[in-house]
């Protein structure tokens, strides 16, 4: 029984994706060249071979181990890129735009102090022409 509610989960999973990316069942299922109600059993009775799975993982640009995490609550499929590894966790998602924001801070900053630096060249220049 804990196969079934597993299988469920992913073929739910697999939908929730499907309907952020904007896809639809009938998309995926052309996609991998079979028909839904192929699909459908694959799911439910737990034949989907991982090659599958993979080709599901790449066209809808998410790794293929994300399909095994509890969610994806929080994540921006539009801003993240799809090798993404914390893209089930609202809590790693938050460090994640978080350590996206500091990043940009310190480009800021390496900016200043390059400005800085120029200006203390030009000071220097000065001084020594002066002497």
């Amino acid at each position: 029984m804990a196969t079934t509610v597993a299988i469920m989960n992913l073929k739910e999973k697999i939908l929730q994706v499907l309907e952020m990316k904007k896809f639809t069942y009938a998309d995926l299922a052309s996609y991998l060249n079979i028909s839904e109600s192929e699909l459908d059993f694959a799911l439910e009775n737990n034949t989907l071979e991982i090659r599958t799975l993979e080709l599901i993982s790449k066209e809808l640009r998410i790794p293929l181990y994300s399909f095994f995490r509890e969610n994806f609550e929080g994540f921006n499929f539009e801003k993240e890129p799809y090798y993404n590894v914390n893209i089930w966790s609202s809590e790693e998602s938050k460090y994640t735009l978080e350590l996206k924001a500091l990043r940009q801070e310190l480009e800021i900053l390496k900016a200043e102090i390059r400005q800085r630096d120029l200006l203390i060249d030009a000071l220097e220049d000065q001084i020594t022409k002066g002497k």
